[in-house]
């Protein structure tokens, strides 16, 4: 370790710093990023429903457990915070920034340096950059109650205390059945498997055999429903063969007589354990105005079917499958020959290779690649890092100790399963402080044969090195919370004032709500996109929201969702033809009772970057906050005429300004009392006009809905008209009004399909 970080003090002080900056890295990040797809929004509409109304599953749909609703509510009630895009991020970030501090407090725990919890720390946190994409997903309260179980779990078993461990790991496993099933159960495997691996009794190495022969086929069990895939049998081939690859450090007998690290009583408190959160828990739901039968349903009956409803393969790298066996026939051998030295040696080789190469997936790009290549080779590789290569009389129940969280990584590891997307990172996460203690061993063994001189300055070098990867890792993020910073623009809708994103999204986004409040009293979207009933405040037709809601929903609920629609006329469609496509690509085509109804009741208003706002068929509407561009002539500089339909309050604008908003942003054409002709046409919300036409002098006196209409020649050729911001200014250069500028031609026949 550096000597400047060898002081108690200094490495406290050095600690809280570093975590400062991920922690400012981590809030720029989280608000410059919004993904269209909105998961987001289905959890906070589900979790604002629910605080409402109660009854989760009878009536506020949900495809998570009750704790995940029961406990946010709790926070929210106590706090007093509002179901908000700004809310959801400042808890996402709490998770992300705990789960990264929980992992790094293993290292310290474990004896490692500084350096290497510092590292820990910036990699984990770094990996984790996928909590940016899904705010507010119960993935993220999922990979914290992760950490929490991996890092009390290891005190409980260093300090020998079956009992306390037995407690964690039910509370732990009881908590997560009731936010997500699966991994409630890949939890509850690691915890049991745990407690019968410590106990001495011969009745309990009978029962851990038996118990481990199942973990080892649980995958393909698991999987059974899509075997014919290829990439679930490489799956569940690979997670089995990582499985037992652990399984055989586990299977070490334990110590026996008073100093054993479990015993059935601790199995059984642990039992009694899990089994009254449940019963806790159940029955606080029910006393929210759940039933029993919507309880089954939300917590196990509506989970097993999800498989069955969508799924995204995992891309597998090249001879995965080859590096797990390969693991295993290692942990096997060096358990057979454990008095052989040279076995250790070559463990502790394969370890730090592994570790230094290990950097290069954080350090290239921020990718799903990343999540892929640690699961393809880091999972096979956690039985080889937790096998015990020393014994250390004085710090007893280590090696198990690190065996618990290989046991809770490979397990883990099939959270990606059915899906494959952000499940990857929440999965694999645990593979950073298992590597950090297997390589920090590796190399007190490789370094054991040394002189003092030689192996001091070597774990000098090696604790130098992971410093400076951890500076490395903190300035990447540093760098792309800058570069999102920098390409972005306030959202600057209720909720989501702080959030900022590219300029033609945010301006999408911006008109489509501002159209949604003049227009609609209920607003449904397809897929599922809630956010803009936050947005908004106009609700959904009924509790039952979800994304997927034509793959989800069952035909009654999708019943009832047309029956609200049609008892209001004012009712509003928002169509995501980008997301809806990529849907339609995996093989999912919306279709059911409700997709029938919208196709025959709703006609297009208007469409943009990829949206289209819809309204009941024989409707008409003034498309606030939409402009269009007439060219005059011929000639790219001649006469033109903007025509922007906008509602506001008093205001006065001296000058319109055409923005180019794609490729960058850049000052396209400037209109004033110079070079604009303006008349103003006023309008009622159906698009009508609500008076004659008046020409206009500068600065132009606007209020209500109108629309204005400017004359000018341009000053050079203008970009496509479609990548055109229109912006209203007051004589001080404030914002007073905007429209997007919309294609004039003809656009194709307007379907609810891409």
């Amino acid at each position: 370790m550096p000597s400047f970080l060898r002081t108690r003090g200094l490495q406290i002080l050095a600690g809280a710093i570093f975590l400062g900056v991920l922690a400012v890295v981590g809030y720029s990040m989280l608000f410059s990023t919004f993904q269209l797809y909105d998961d987001e929004g289905y959890v906070l509409i589900s979790l604002k429903s629910f605080a409402e109304h109660g009854s989760l599953y009878d009536k506020v749909y949900s495809q998570y457990g009750p704790l995940f609703y029961l406990g946010y509510d709790l926070l929210h009630r106590l706090i007093g915070f509002a179901w908000t895009n700004t809310a959801g991020r400042w808890i996402t970030l709490v998770n992300w920034l705990g789960t990264a501090a929980v992992c790094a407090w293993i290292v310290v725990r474990a004896r490692g340096p500084l350096v290497a919890a510092l590292f820990v720390l910036a990699s984990v946190f770094s990996f984790l950059w996928i909590m940016i994409n899904e705010p507010m997903h119960p993935g993220g309260t999922i990979a914290l109650l992760v950490a929490l179980a991996a890092g009390l779990g290891t005190e409980a078993l260093r300090a020998r205390r079956p009992v306390l461990f037995a407690l964690i790991a039910a509370t732990a496993s009881a908590a997560a059945v009731l936010i997500k099933i699966n991994v409630g159960l890949f939890l509850t495997l690691s915890g049991g498997l745990a407690l019968l691996a410590a106990t001495p009794s011969r009745g309990a190495r009978y029962v851990f055999a038996g118990a481990a022969t199942v973990a080892t086929l649980f995958p393909a069990l698991l999987m059974g429903e899509l075997l014919y895939e290829p990439w679930v049998r490489e799956y569940a081939l690979l997670t089995g063969l990582s499985i037992a690859s652990v399984v055989a450090v586990l299977a070490e007998k334990p110590d026996s007589g008073a100093e054993a690290a479990s015993s059935w009583s601790a199995i059984g408190i642990g039992v009694a354990t899990g089994l009254g959160v449940i019963a806790i828990t159940s029955g606080w739901l029910m006393a929210r105005g759940t039933s029993p039968a919507g309880l089954l349903e939300g917590v196990l009956l509506g989970p097993l079917r999800h498989p069955l409803v969508y799924s995204s393969p995992v891309r597998w790298q090249p001879g995965a499958v080859g590096v797990a066996l390969g693991a295993l026939a290692l942990v096997v051998l060096a358990r057979r020959r454990r008095s052989d030295p040279r076995w250790a040696s070559v463990i502790a080789s394969v370890r730090l290779v592994v570790a230094a190469a290990f950097p290069l997936t954080l350090l290239t790009s921020f990718a799903e690649m990343e999540a892929d290549i640690w699961l393809s080779y880091g999972v096979p590789l956690a039985g080889l890092f937790a096998l015990p290569l020393t014994t250390d009389a004085s710090h007893p129940g280590a090696a198990r100790a690190r065996s618990w969280i290989a046991l809770l990584l490979v397990f883990q590891s099939l959270h990606a399963y059915p899906v494959a997307g952000s499940q990857l990172f929440w999965g694999a996460f645990l593979w950073v402080p298992l590597m950090m203690l297997g390589a920090w061993e590796g190399l007190n063994v490789v370094l054991a044969r040394s002189t003092p001189g030689v192996a001091s300055a070597c774990r000098t070098a090696a604790g130098t090195l992971a410093a400076g990867l951890a500076v490395v890792l903190a300035a990447q993020l540093v760098r792309n919370a800058d570069l999102r910073r920098r390409a972005s623009e306030p959202l600057a809708l209720p909720g989501a004032e702080r959030i900022a994103m590219a300029t033609p999204t945010a301006t999408a986004l911006q008109i489509l709500t501002t159209n949604v409040v003049a227009h609609g009293d209920v607003l449904f979207s397809l897929p599922g996109a809630f956010s803009f009933n936050l947005w908004s405040g106009v609700p959904t037709p009924t509790l039952a929201n979800v994304t997927h809601w034509f793959s989800l929903l069952t035909p009654e609920e999708q019943q009832a969702i047309v029956d609200r629609l049609t008892a209001s006329p004012h009712a509003v469609f928002i169509v995501q033809h980008n997301i809806l496509a990529t849907v339609m690509e995996k093989g999912i085509h919306p279709h059911g009772p409700l997709m029938q109804f919208l196709s025959a009741a709703f006609q297009r208003a208007f469409a943009i970057e990829g949206y289209s706002f819809w309204v009941r068929k024989g409707r008409s509407i003034a498309p606030l906050s939409t402009g269009v561009l007439f060219p005059g002539g011929d000639a790219p500089q001649g006469p033109q005429r903007l025509e922007v339909t906008i509602a506001s309050g008093p205001v006065d604008v001296s000058r319109v300004e055409l923005w180019a908003v794609v490729r960058g942003r850049w000052l396209a054409q400037r209109l004033d009392a110079t070079n604009g002709r303006a008349t103003l046409t006023p309008l009622r919300l159906d698009g009508t006009a609500a008076g004659p036409s008046t020409a206009l002098s500068w600065p132009l006196h606007l209020r209500g809905v109108y629309q204005l209409t400017v004359g000018f020649a341009a000053d050079r050729p203008l970009p496509p008209d479609a990548d055109l911001l229109a912006i209203l200014l007051d004589p001080a250069g404030h914002r007073v009004g905007m429209a997007r500028v919309l294609p004039h031609r003809a656009l194709p026949p307007a379907t609810l399909t891409p």
